[in-house]
């Protein structure tokens, strides 16, 4: 039961209801307080204890009775017309071995128990991947006695007449024998009917965890510029799962309690009415200073597909970014704070887009802009975050204003979403650019997404 119960938590983790070390233990108690002999009882409490929004609980519904439902063999009601009709008393007892004599017996409580134990035998719960299906099959029926039905298939085919021990052949050109063996081949075909039914509904239950995990990979590694509308529900949903990975990882502040550095001066100074006696020790904090963030975004084109993304994880962060600023521009820069604060990023990034957006791309124009509305406003706690591919139609870039945002800020970080050889080549001012940032990467999926805003993040995770 311990195996059962653990696989289930594996199928609910597949099924995206986050299952924690804590919650595991907790549903553990609750099944050995309820018991498991009243199913409905049993679902309710679990649900209690495993799922905790309004999705999950419809996630844990659908997963419990699907993991739960034991009804291969057992609806026999529902498709009697489907399955091949047998005589349940003819030649039950010239069956040799168990699988046949329950094939003959038309046992479907036994059946189904022989095939749940077969699978749990081979391990069922281990199927990932749609190829798999035929490989599991075919281990289940082999568990279940396969090989030997097989062979009494086949020496019914031998005699002929039906000449086995004890089948009592009757006359030539079909007997007893020819008999049993044709019920014990239509028996076979309903069996690996059956079989192949329950290894697709585990597949399901255990393999859509792999699935949603090569997707996520998929999209994770794919270009941004590049997705398909229907996969942008999905990205959404990555970028969330990451930010808050990220500010799990970051947002806590740091305390370094009984362990590190020792804090000498806060030492004595607690100690003082103790005749110097160091009977209680203090320890030195380890604190997390929260980066001023300017995001500058180029949202033209191809542009735009990123900058929304980058947008999106920023402004999930602002748990751990303090003064979270963005910019975005085209022809001329504004500050788009204001939108994201009002509206969700979706609508605020459309709203952007309406204000700025797909107009011809003046790098030179921004910059100034930006020099006469916020420049005065850097100082060397503040990273400022440009996203674009200096791609600025041979306008003057005007690389001193770079050179002054260079100077007054903490660090320049340039994101150009198209790969480095294409850089300072047409109108790209990737390399005038490129002596006034402390790093110029290439920015076109998820993946770099992630990476620069955790090397963001790290950067500010110092000691104070």
């Amino acid at each position: 039961m311990e195996r059962t119960f653990t696989n289930f938590l594996k199928a609910l983790r597949g099924a995206d209801v986050p299952v924690s070390v804590a919650d595991t233990l907790d549903a553990l108690e609750v099944a050995k307080l309820v018991g498991w002999q009243d199913r409905n009882l049993l679902k309710t409490s679990l649900s209690f204890a495993l799922a905790k929004s309004e999705e999950e609980k419809y996630a844990f519904s659908d997963t419990f009775d699907d993991f739960f439902r034991a009804d291969s063999f057992r609806n026999q009601e529902d498709d009697e017309n489907d399955k091949p009709q047998r005589d349940r008393s003819a030649g039950s007892d010239d069956a040799d071995s168990a699988l046949a004599q329950m094939l003959m017996e038309d046992d479907q409580a036994n059946l189904a128990l022989s095939m749940e134990q077969a699978a749990a035998a081979i391990g069922v719960e281990n199927i990932r991947f749609f190829t798999q299906r035929g490989l599991y099959v075919q281990r289940i029926m082999n568990e279940m006695g396969l090989q030997e039905l097989d062979s009494q298939i086949s020496e019914l085919g031998r005699d002929g007449m039906g000449g086995m021990p004890g089948s009592g052949g009757e006359g030539e050109g079909g007997g007893g024998g020819q008999g049993l063996r044709q019920q014990l081949q239509e028996g076979r075909s309903y069996l690996f009917e059956q079989v192949r039914d329950f290894v697709e509904q585990q597949l399901q239950l255990h393999g859509s965890a792999t699935s949603k995990e090569l997707k996520e990979d998929r999209l994770r590694r794919s270009r941004l510029g590049n997705l398909d509308k229907r996969d942008q529900a999905e990205m959404r949903k990555i970028v969330d799962k990451i930010a808050k990975r990220l500010v799990a990882l970051y947002a806590r502040k740091r305390k370094i309690k009984d362990r590190g550095h020792l804090d000498v001066r806060q030492t004595m100074r607690k100690n003082y009415a103790n005749d110097g006696i160091l009977f209680s020790l203090e320890w030195k904090m380890r604190k997390i200073d929260k980066p001023k963030v300017m995001a500058i975004c180029d949202v033209s084109g191809s542009v735009a597909a990123v900058a929304r993304f980058l947008l999106q994880f920023l402004y999930a962060l602002h748990d751990v970014l303090s003064g979270v600023r963005t910019f975005a521009f085209s022809g001329k820069l504004i500050e788009t704070s204001d939108f994201f604060e009002r509206h969700l990023v979706d609508e605020a990034v459309d709203k952007v887009m309406n204000a700025v957006g797909y107009m011809s791309t003046d790098y030179g124009q921004s910059l100034s802009d930006f020099r006469e509305g916020w420049m005065d406003q850097i100082d060397k706690r503040t990273t400022v975050l440009f996203l674009g591919d200096a791609r600025s139609n041979y306008s003057d870039p005007r690389a001193d204003i770079m050179k002054e945002i260079y100077e007054r800020s903490k660090r320049v970080i340039f994101l150009n979403p198209e790969p480095p050889p294409l850089w300072g080549t047409g109108d790209s001012e990737t390399r005038r650019y490129k002596p006034y940032t402390h790093v110029m990467k290439e920015c076109s999926t998820l993946n770099h997404l992630e990476r620069l805003v955790e090397d963001l993040l790290e950067s500010a995770n110092k000691l104070a």
